[in-house]
């Protein structure tokens, strides 16, 4: 467009300095009067308006002797009078209220009105030269003219009726970069305007006119009745693009929303701050609702809605009017009855009622899955999103109180659970259950913010937990299965707040009621087996895997909380607990997307570089076997060291054993760090046996060296025996491992340390353990065998 204006004017440089000149000579005529004191100043201003009338007649009587364009040597002459004429009358009638103050007011709306009937009438029997001529000097006029008044505020309306009457003329002849020259040309004189003069309000009403008109004037219909391609794809590539008039109606709406946005910051009062604010809130409504019919603007709705939700959010970055009053009103004496407060109340009625007609426009959409979806996403968000900004950037309990703002919260959550029963009766059911669950996800959302607003911590937990029961109830009664997204949120949500935030840390505390411990966990582990119950009615593969986990690791940290308290001061319980935030990230990894897949392994991690910083510690500097004062208190077995050393063990056993999704050397790795923690713990054991609570006491005896050998063949026939119970060569090869490992210890030590009676019994018994391990064994392949016997007839065995 710019390039073909460009060559134009390259090509017709003489007449357009040609139009600028005669444009500018009618506006310093005025001038001139005033600044030389030549006539009064009616006549003055007759005199500008009989030159004005003189060029457009001279423009005219070329036209119709000549034609506009058609004529190569009078080519856009006629354009050129007629242009310049215009454009002193729009000089004349300024000059009239604002350097002389001889008409009022109204008069000079009436005049302004009368001269862009008259530009829009010759625009349509000229060419596009006048169109020009007539945009840029009647958009300059004001500037050049001069003056001082108190009716600047008359200019927005001024170029409000340039921008129609430049519209009105496009319309018809369908240049389009006329459209584009008058929008551009009035938004930036009307912008430079208020940047120098104030006057938020009429600026305000030069972007509805103008938006108006951009809407309207584009396709002549008071009704936008725009087809085709949306901005949107056209953005994306996609062909064919939009048409001019959707261009141009994208255009005006993200200017006006950027611009009432930026307003609301600027205001000088929280008042002007609201005008700027309910100017979006009207866009937005008229996207939803007036656009109905308009194909190419169906996207529309997005850029003022955008615009909406970003006012309180900048309210607060930049400290802006209606957050300082906000603000204010909160210092003593603080008066709950404030209308500073009434913005929030505000927003949130009108976010709710921009649902309400998202919701409408979503039905409305009968052949356009993607568009109804876009809207009931929309529908579905937009109000909550307005309620979680106000909750964790403005604080609003502050102001209205806990349960009054719990009231507000609810009233949305209302709102929505009736638009989940509406979407529910729709007869589609493909449809109607993605849009159901958008608006019972909504629902719940807003019960969930209010019940955190309104609860103590215990009972925002199990709050929680009845949530999650209500979700996966409801997803069983109406099958909504996008339901499930919210389960998830839910569950890692109740698992944060048990583990992390106020989690262990709060359950360990001295101060921490036992009853308020028991509630929390205990209650939400009840919970957790209602949801897990009525999971099993409907397969929700990633559901259920996330309230099986979050249920495991609830009940692992109760249990080590519950133990810390009772033994406090062991890392090992620590340990197990990052142990199982590990293992619940790892059991969650298969269900995930990639990114967040990305996230659960760097908290796979991180939460076992933990655990194994904590587990280092009762194995290194607070070791009972290596230093003298790590004295073990405690029964026999059920002592500090099996505090340190078996949660830890436990942890990672089962989470071998239970995930089935574990790799094979991670789950090698597992049992392997288990079985050497459940072994150092056995050995001190035994060593506190025989040497008491100090298992620093230097030597070994002789009985002592003897029961770890006893040990040794009591794990070695418990791993033959679970070898053939599971049929697993593996753990037969441990097992024998294991046995080699007891012999070569007979052999080695204790022959050398064992003396006398010991020495016999140590053999003795190595010699029939060893029997009986050796017809174990064989016991073991004979039943294999013939198990595997009648497969391999069959042709369906197995090696195992």
């Amino acid at each position: 467009m710019l390039q073909r204006f460009g060559e134009w004017l390259r090509q017709n440089w003489t007449i357009a300095l040609a139009a600028l000149s005669l444009a500018l000579g009618g506006i310093f005529m005025v001038q001139y009067g005033v600044e030389n004191g030549l006539l009064t100043p009616v006549w003055r201003v007759v005199g500008a308006l009989l030159l004005g009338v003189v060029l457009v007649g001279a423009g005219e009587g070329l036209r119709r002797r000549f034609g506009d364009e058609q004529t190569p040597s009078t080519r856009y002459l006629p354009s050129v009078f007629a242009g310049a004429g215009v454009v002193t009358l729009f000089a004349a009638v300024l000059a009239a209220r604002l350097l002389y103050g001889l008409v009022s007011a109204e008069a000079t709306l009436a005049g302004l009105v009368l001269v862009s009937i008259l530009a829009v009438a010759l625009g349509w029997l000229y060419g596009s030269v006048l169109s020009a001529v007539g945009i840029i000097g009647a958009t300059a006029a004001p500037f050049l003219v001069g003056g001082e008044s108190d009716g600047g505020w008359l200019f927005f309306y001024y170029f409000a009726f340039i921008a129609i009457a430049g519209l009105a003329v496009d319309s018809v002849k369908r240049w389009a970069w006329v459209s584009a020259l008058v929008l551009i040309a009035t938004a930036t004189a009307a912008t430079g305007l208020y940047l120098a003069t104030g006057g938020l309000i009429h600026y305000t009403a030069f972007l509805a006119l103008s938006w108006l008109a951009a809407v309207i004037l584009p396709v002549q219909s008071f009704t936008p009745s725009h087809a085709g391609q949306t901005v949107l794809a056209t953005i994306a590539g996609l062909k064919p693009r939009a048409d001019f008039p959707a261009r141009a109606a994208a255009a005006m709406t993200v200017f006006v929303s950027v611009a009432g946005l930026l307003l609301s910051l600027d205001a000088p009062s929280a008042a002007e701050a609201n005008i700027a604010f309910l100017l979006i809130a009207l866009v937005l409504a008229a996207t939803l609702l007036w656009m109905r019919r308009a194909e190419a603007l169906k996207d529309m709705p997005f850029l003022p809605a955008a615009a909406f939700l970003t006012v309180p959010v900048l309210q607060v970055v930049e400290r802006g009017p209606l957050f300082e009053t906000f603000l204010a009103a909160l210092q003593p004496p603080a008066d709950a009855t404030a209308g500073s407060f009434s913005f929030v109340t505000l927003t949130l009625i009108l976010s709710t009622v921009a649902s309400l007609m998202a919701f409408w426009r979503m039905n409305r959409c009968k052949d356009d899955d993607r568009a109804a979806f876009g809207f009931a996403l929309g529908a579905a968000t937009f109000a909550p999103a307005a309620a979680f900004i106000f909750e964790f950037l403005w604080s609003p309990a502050a102001a209205f109180g806990d349960y009054l703002w719990s009231i507000h919260l609810l009233a949305i959550s209302v709102v929505m659970a009736l638009l989940t029963e509406r979407t529910l009766r729709a007869e589609d059911r493909n449809r109607r259950q993605m849009r159901a669950a958008l608006f019972a996800i909504a629902a719940l959302s807003m019960l969930a913010l209010a019940l955190f607003v309104v609860l103590t911590e215990v009972a925002l937990t199990l709050a929680l937990g009845v949530v999650v029961v209500l979700t996966i109830a409801i997803d069983r009664r109406f099958d909504l299965a996008l339901i499930g997204i919210f389960t998830k949120v839910a569950l890692a949500i109740i698992a944060f707040r048990l583990v992390a935030n106020p989690g262990f840390f709060w359950a360990v505390r001295g101060n921490t009621a036992w009853l308020a411990l028991l509630e929390a966990y205990g209650g939400t582990l009840v919970l957790l087996y209602a949801g897990w119950h009525l999971t099993v009615s409907r397969a929700r593969q990633s559901v259920q895997v996330a309230i099986g986990t979050t249920t495991w690791t609830v009940a692992a940290v109760f249990a080590c909380a519950v133990l810390q308290r009772l033994v406090p001061d062991e890392p090992g319980l620590l340990a197990a607990v990052m142990a199982v935030a590990m293992l619940a990230q790892i059991n969650r990894l298969p269900i995930t997307g990639r990114w967040l897949r990305l996230f659960r392994l760097a908290l796979t991690v991180l939460f076992g570089f933990i655990a194994a910083i904590l587990i280092a510690v009762p194995l290194t500097i607070s070791n009972p076997v290596l230093y003298r004062n790590n004295l073990v208190w405690g029964p026999p077995i059920f002592d500090s060291l099996a505090l340190s050393y078996l949660p830890l063990a436990a942890v990672l056993a089962i989470g071998a054993l239970k995930i089935g999704t574990l790799k094979r050397w991670l789950r090698i790795g597992f049992v392997g760090v288990a079985s050497l923690l459940a072994g150092f713990y056995v050995a001190c054991e035994i060593r506190r046996f025989w040497h008491g609570p100090d298992l620093s006491a230097p030597g070994v005896t002789q009985p002592e060296l003897y029961s770890y050998t006893i040990a040794l063949l009591i794990v070695c026939a418990t791993l033959l025996a679970v070898s053939f119970s599971r049929r697993s060569n593996a753990l037969r090869k441990v097992a024998m491992a294991a046995t080699g490992l007891t012999i070569a210890k007979v052999f080695l030590v204790d022959i050398s340390g064992l003396e006398g009676l010991l020495r016999v019994v140590s053999l003795i018994g190595l010699g029939l353990a060893l029997a009986g391990l050796g017809w174990l064994d064989r016991i073991m392949n004979q039943r294999w065998n013939r198990m595997a016997g009648p497969s391999e007839v069959s042709g369906g065995g197995q090696d195992r």
